[in-house]
């Protein structure tokens, strides 16, 4: 038998092995790849649906903010010092 026979039925051989591996890789693969798509598009529903229920939740807190800062306007002024600037972000502050 020739060596560039053997050669040949080597490398046919190891093109044989290589498109089984590659067959069988993705006969197993593809399921993971659904799987991975299924949950990247419910993550990215869940993202959403959290920012929607943030951007709810800190509306509602802004619409309390303005009712507690009405409210605290209408009260009477007593002897204070100076009515606080608008730009003034002190009123926001812990107070100790």
């Amino acid at each position: 038998m020739n060596p560039n026979d053997i050669i040949a039925q080597q490398q046919a051989f190891h093109d044989q092995l290589l498109k089984m591996a590659q067959h069988d890789y993705w006969s197993v693969a593809w399921p993971y790849v659904v799987i991975g798509s299924i949950q990247l598009v419910a993550l990215g529903v869940i993202a959403l649906f959290c920012y929607v229920r943030l951007r709810d939740i800190a509306d509602e807190l802004r619409k309390f903010r303005i009712a507690f800062e009405m409210a605290e306007d209408r009260k009477p002024q007593s002897a204070a010092p100076a009515p606080p600037r608008a730009d003034d972000d002190s009123r926001y502050l812990p107070k100790s």
